[in-house]
């Protein structure tokens, strides 16, 4: 639902607006004074402002220039009574999308509305197609210039609407999740609900309550009956975060599901069916838990149906200043801030970093610099010390080492630089419970 703000001192406008906006299932915001409207506009950052330009406390043009300078993308419609075609053509100039005079009717209430829609539509096809000639792929927060990022989303897009099981692979922080919320709302079953199940927070017990659900008394605690979330994707999707993390137990009873389509809550006998497409993330080499008979073989092929693989942030480079300025806007709306980019010194800096949690941590790190920056632009002081302090070492002066060494020596630097595991692993783009497995690993503990 769009919002629209409403600016006037004419309380019957007010209350004639709010009813025809309600009407055309809009969301209407009032305000009666400019200082008001201002105040109002940074709050909801709604998606269109009708402004009279005779206010109690203040002109409605010095409104639009306040408004224009918060760069929300947004269209400005003046209304009033005291009607000049230079006074129209000097707010149009100023940023207005169009003028209207009192008194108006609903009718050219809803053309107006209408006419905004259709630009919007257009200049949303124009932007679009300028992404494409420059070779961007765009859809929601998943942005990418990468070829073979953009090859998965078109793979994505072709699995779609197949009921096949799809398993996503890659580090943590790469997507997965995202990615997994796309092949959801481009499939059929979009109007259906998108349930996650987290593997890696819950015990085992919990886990296997929390997928299947229990009826009363299954176990101590479990005081009344409960739906799994697998009832809950009947018609939908059931999003397996960290599969890998599955117990043998749960492995086997999903696996009956997934051959048959059906189960049993925890401590009943009644069986179960409901209609539910599986998609499994994990950052764990199944094949090599296999081998290892920690992951059953037979499970990992009826998930493994379609795989998908999405690389590591550091693999694709060029989408470093696509995403940081992506979310630099994107966190500068959220919280008010007036910052505009990012300096060449900044960015340097995010391209140079092996960024080992991935696309995660480069949110973390941008919405950071977004609430502490003090600037109109994201300075290297408004990163966190360790990137700033990080130097790439030269070919010449190492020797290669796995993945894992620089892992653990990464993991380590930031372990010692944060207050605790929980900081850390933002920081790292990862969750506790994965910095833990890892610290455990790497004998860091």
């Amino acid at each position: 639902m769009k919002k629209v703000l409403v600016v006037d001192d004419d309380k019957n406008i007010l209350t004639t607006l709010q009813v025809h906006l309600e009407d055309m299932e809009m969301e209407p915001v009032t305000a009666r004074t400019g200082c008001e409207g201002v105040e109002m506009f940074k709050q909801v950052k709604p998606a269109i402002v009708l402004l009279d330009l005779k206010l109690p406390d203040m002109d409605g043009l010095d409104v639009l220039k306040e408004i224009v300078a918060t760069q929300i993308k947004t269209y400005v419609v003046i209304i009033t009574a005291y009607a000049t075609i230079d006074t129209a053509v000097n707010a149009v100039k100023m940023g207005a999308f169009d003028y209207l005079p009192k008194p108006f009717t609903p009718s050219q209430i809803t053309h107006l509305l209408e006419k905004i829609a259709k630009v919007h539509s257009l200049q949303s096809e124009v932007d679009t197609l300028k992404e494409k000639l420059r070779g961007i792929e765009r859809v929601g927060d998943f942005i990418t210039r990468n070829g073979k990022v953009r090859a998965i989303l078109k793979t994505a897009c072709q699995v779609a609407d197949s009921n096949a099981s799809v398993l996503i692979t890659g580090e943590s922080g790469t997507g997965k999740g995202i990615l997994a919320n796309l092949i959801h709302g481009w499939s059929s079953r979009k109007d259906g609900p998108l349930v996650t199940v987290d593997c890696t927070v819950l015990q085992e017990n919990l886990l296997e309550s929390d997928l299947f659900g229990h009826v009363k008394g299954a176990f101590t605690g479990a005081i009344r009956d409960k739906a799994g979330k697998l009832e809950r994707a009947d018609g939908g999707t059931v999003f397996l975060d960290e599969v890998a993390d599955m117990s043998p137990q749960i492995q086997a009873k999903f696996l009956h599901f997934l051959q048959h389509r059906e189960f049993e809550r925890l401590g009943d006998t009644k069986i179960l069916r409901v209609d539910a497409r599986v998609i499994a993330a994990t950052n764990r080499d199944l094949e090599q838990l296999v081998q290892e008979n920690v992951f059953r073989q037979d499970l990992y092929y009826r998930l493994n149906v379609i795989e998908i693989f999405m690389p590591p942030l550091r693999d694709r480079r060029e989408d470093i200043q696509l995403l940081a300025e992506h979310y630099l806007r994107k966190f500068a709306t959220e919280n008010n801030r007036d910052i505009k980019g990012i300096t060449d010194a900044s960015m340097e800096i995010l391209q140079s970093y092996p960024w080992p949690g991935n696309v995660r941590e480069l949110i973390n790190v941008i919405e950071r610099g977004t609430i502490l920056g003090c600037q109109d632009h994201l300075t290297p002081e408004d990163l966190p010390p360790h990137m700033v302090n990080y130097t790439p070492r030269k070919d010449s002066d190492q020797k290669l080492q796995p993945l894992s060494e620089i892992e653990k020596a990464h993991i380590k630097e930031v372990l010692l630089h944060t207050a605790s595991v929980e900081e850390a692993a933002q920081v790292l783009g990862i969750d506790p419970a994965t910095l833990w497995r890892k610290r455990k690993k790497y004998q860091l503990d």
